[in-house]
């Protein structure tokens, strides 16, 4: 995602309203994650850490000063953001400079709000590998009833956007990824109550693996629910300051 690089930018992609979150959510990563981050991944996970304070959840540290005070290669740097970012514990936002210029001024990484416990009793993890096209030796299953393979219920729209593309296996592992990243903002928003921005965000993801964009459909649903549900959250509960009428008192 390409953004401008302003102020209400890194405030617009806050994922976290305290310090105390942040340092919490960091606390989780370190746990959850003991055993598949790298030493050097590690560093990089807590200078990001250290410079998200300001706009909690958003370092605007470049890769580049992030390599000099660790003192190792920029490349090692990308490949820990990577690596992070394949685990969906942080994503990065590319961002241009606001007077107009094109190129590109650095990178937002942004930390993902982990929910320290299970979600709507769904796995805790993104599957590493997917089968989810259709084939003729695994046919489409078609349900009226709009439920998933395990007995879990499926809103229909969603399952009429996936189910063109996924096999049994795959259409579970999908569902279970947009529950994660819609309840990792907030699990009292619900996807039939906001069809369009789902159903949007959904076909997006589609397009991306049938173009070859996307390799891992589930990883990339929940950052799509993530997002999607962060929108809308903000919509209900952010008020823009009326700063003439502030000015005024």
């Amino acid at each position: 995602m390409t953004l401008t690089n302003t102020t209400e930018t890194y405030q617009s992609l806050q994922p976290f309203f305290t310090i105390n979150e942040l340092n919490d959510n960091t606390k989780l990563i370190r746990e959850r994650h003991a055993k598949d981050l790298t030493r050097s991944t590690y560093r990089v996970l807590d200078v990001l850490h250290r410079y998200s304070s300001k706009y909690y959840g958003v370092s605007y540290r470049s890769k580049s000063k992030i390599a000099v005070e660790l003192g190792i290669s920029r490349k090692t740097v990308t490949r820990a953001c990577q690596q992070l970012e394949s685990l969906g514990i942080i994503q990065q936002h590319e961002l241009k400079r606001h007077n107009g210029d094109r190129r590109r001024s650095s990178n937002a990484i942004v930390f993902i709000r982990l929910e320290p416990s299970k979600i709507e009793n769904v796995p805790t993890e993104c599957p590493k590998e997917e089968t989810p096209l259709n084939t003729n030796n695994n046919p489409k299953i078609t349900l009226d009833t709009k439920r998933g393979f395990r007995g879990d219920k499926i809103p229909a729209f969603i399952y009429d956007a996936l189910s063109p593309f996924l096999n049994e296996s795959a259409m579970y592992k999908a569902y279970s990824a947009l529950l994660r990243g819609k309840a990792a903002i907030d699990r009292t928003i619900t996807f039939e109550s906001n069809e369009g921005l789902f159903t949007d965000a959904i076909l997006s993801v589609i397009n991306g693996y049938k173009r070859g964009v996307v390799r891992s459909i589930s990883a990339v649903l929940y950052t799509a629910a993530f997002d999607t549900t962060a929108q809308i959250y903000r919509k209900e509960h952010y008020k823009v300051p009326d700063w003439l009428e502030i000015a005024t008192h």
